[in-house]
């Protein structure tokens, strides 16, 4: 009886390479560098039995191996074979461009920002940080940009504490003809807010000369509107701001310096975010307007007594962006004396809160006292825009009780209809 082949009886092997037929039966075989498995040949690592000398790397592939000489990027190998770190930092081989910092790291490195900049992305230009445009304010009073960093300004008078952000001390009234002069011992101040809300758009390297379109979803590049271009796209800002060099960034255009606005007599530019508003700032009956805008002192004589009426008023502007939440602390009001010394005897209370033109519906914000400070905060989110006018008094007591000084805040603080 002749022996069937299996190897031959069908058009497909039983076996994945080679198939050998015995008496009765048949076996699997493998090419070299493969290893039998049933009817399956599977591939031998042979880097893993230490084939390749030890000055060389060993490189699997199917049924075989390679020895060959290097080492994994960013990494160089000594004479005796061993693979060392590159230090792209060090041998200027890193494309770290204009002022970013090259960190070097195992295999590669980054290239970062100094502090005070923001990236753009490799190779480009950091972005100076304007910690200006932050809300709140970091200044009491004025706030200069430098590269890298900013400066408090104090108005003439006064001294810039040892915080480097708050005044203390108060200009002096000048004696008017009936000679009676502004009791001034105290100065109430608007202060920089305890925390920062800011929204930026996410950044996933660079973008531009990609072919990349608007992606869809959340990860938006720009921070407003993201319009698709041929290839690419392109960012656009709302009305009254203005597009930042990064591309994707958008900055309030401040119209109260740019276009150089003269509101009428009595009045404030206020500049909101995106626009701005000539505001009525008017000194009450027995009042008159001191140096520094928004200012008013009540003349009296020298021993005019401190719980008959406020001695100081001062108006306060204040920009918020769209959908800061509930108890977020957004002002901090503090008493100083002329010698720089928080009054921890002062309260500070809402007197009067309300929408100044429409939007606004309902109390937004709530006061609370600590040591001495004013902390202003949201009772609940800020999801509408608009204008809110705010009076506060502050009272300050001496150690037997006694009202040693009264002054009022007017702060009128405008919501953006954008979140930035």
């Amino acid at each position: 009886m002749d022996d069937a082949d299996e190897c031959q009886e069908s058009s497909v092997s039983p076996c994945q390479q080679q198939c050998i037929n015995m008496a009765g039966s048949f076996r699997c075989a493998c090419h070299p560098g493969y290893q039998a498995s049933g009817l399956r040949c599977l591939d031998i690592n042979e880097c893993t039995r230490n084939v390749c000398p030890a000055h060389q790397q060993c490189r699997n592939t199917d049924g075989g191996y390679e020895c060959f000489e290097g080492c994994p990027a960013g990494m160089t190998q000594t004479e005796d074979g061993a693979c060392v770190d590159v230090d792209e930092c060090q041998d200027g081989s890193h494309v770290c461009r204009y002022n970013q910092v090259c960190r070097n790291t195992v295999g590669g490195y980054g290239c970062t920002c100094p502090r005070g900049y923001r990236s753009q992305g490799v190779g480009q230009p950091c972005l100076d940080i304007d910690e200006c445009r932050q809300v709140p304010s970091p200044c009491a009073h004025q706030c200069q940009n430098l590269p890298g960093s900013f400066r408090c300004l104090c108005p003439p008078g006064t001294t810039l504490l040892g915080d480097g952000r708050s005044c203390a001390g108060l200009e002096r009234g000048r004696a008017p003809a009936n000679r009676t002069r502004v009791l001034a011992r105290l100065r109430p101040q608007l202060v920089a807010g305890l925390t920062r809300l800011s929204v930026q758009p996410e950044q996933h390297g660079t973008l531009l000369g990609r072919g990349l379109t608007c992606p869809m979803g959340l990860r938006r590049p720009c921070q407003h509107e993201c319009r698709n271009t041929l290839g690419s796209f392109q960012c656009l800002c709302p009305p009254g701001y203005q597009l930042l060099p990064n591309g994707r960034t958008c900055k309030d255009i401040d119209e109260c310096a740019v276009q150089r606005v003269q509101c009428g007599p009595n009045q404030m530019c206020f500049n909101t975010r995106g626009s701005y508003q000539c505001l009525d700032t008017p000194c009450p009956a027995s009042y008159q307007r001191g140096g520094s805008p928004g200012t008013c002192y009540r003349t009296c004589s020298l021993d005019c007594a401190p719980s008959s009426a406020p001695l100081l008023l001062q108006y306060k502007l204040l920009t918020l962006p769209l959908g800061i939440p509930a108890s977020h602390s957004v002002i901090r009001l503090s008493a100083f004396s002329e010698a720089g010394r928080l009054q921890e005897r002062t309260t500070f209370t809402i007197l009067e809160q309300g929408g100044a033109g429409g939007g606004v519906d309902g109390p937004l914000f709530g006061i609370r006292d600590e040591a001495g400070r004013g902390i202003i905060f949201t009772v609940r989110p800020l999801d509408t825009p608009g204008l809110v006018r705010i009076r506060v008094q502050a009272t300050t007591l001496s150690e037997q009780g006694h009202i040693t000084y009264q002054s009022i805040f007017i702060i009128y603080i405008s919501i953006s209809s954008y979140p930035f």
